[in-house]
């Protein structure tokens, strides 16, 4: 039976179990993982979700730091037409995960490397997501405002001609413009 609560791309792993030293981790999410994600996401499609993930121990044996090569086939929708844009997600990234602060039974010290500045993700019990570590930067690595080729918005400004945007005559910042270079009574 599943967790009801659980990412739709779980794929949780117990640090205790790492061997010592580098471990990689191939993560590929099947096809009901990718239509679960891609509603969560908003996505029209996701049609492939692949993740190579290499580990290893950090912070003298009490953190662990992944890093992560991301690559994902998306659908967006045009955020001007409306029409269905697909793009690939080809991305990088490192997370250092270590204990909670409810899971450390010696008082919330948590020691990193002398060269790491960012603040460890939790660790829950011992476990990492790295499922939802890849979902969530899917989410990320996401185009906001997907345009397909050639959309772009019209009747919102016309250009001057040297990169500057003029403002429409009936625009929302006309009136103020017009009072601006009104001569002041006085």
């Amino acid at each position: 039976m599943t967790d009801p609560d659980a990412p739709e791309f779980s794929r949780p792993l117990d640090v205790a179990r790492l061997p010592p030293g580098e471990s990689a981790l191939d993560l590929v999410a099947d096809d009901d993982e990718c239509r679960a994600l891609a509603r969560r996401l908003g996505l029209v499609d996701l049609a492939d979700l692949k993740a190579a993930v290499r580990l290893w121990p950090a912070g003298g044996g009490t953190s662990v730091r992944i890093r992560c090569h991301l690559v994902a086939r998306v659908t967006q929708t045009c955020v001007v037409t409306l029409e269905p844009v697909a793009g690939r997600i080809d991305t990088t990234f490192e997370r250092v995960y270590g204990p909670a602060a409810d899971d450390d039974e010696e008082g919330g010290d948590v020691f990193l490397e002398p060269d790491e500045q960012e603040t460890p993700e939790p660790m829950h019990h011992g476990r990492i997501d790295l499922g939802e570590a890849v979902a969530e930067q899917l989410a990320l690595e996401l185009d906001p405002f997907p345009r397909a080729p050639g959309a772009a918005f019209e009747g919102f400004s016309t250009a001057k001609g040297d990169g500057e945007e003029a403002e429409s005559a009936d625009g929302p910042f006309a009136a103020l413009a017009r009072l601006k270079n009104k001569p002041q009574r006085g």
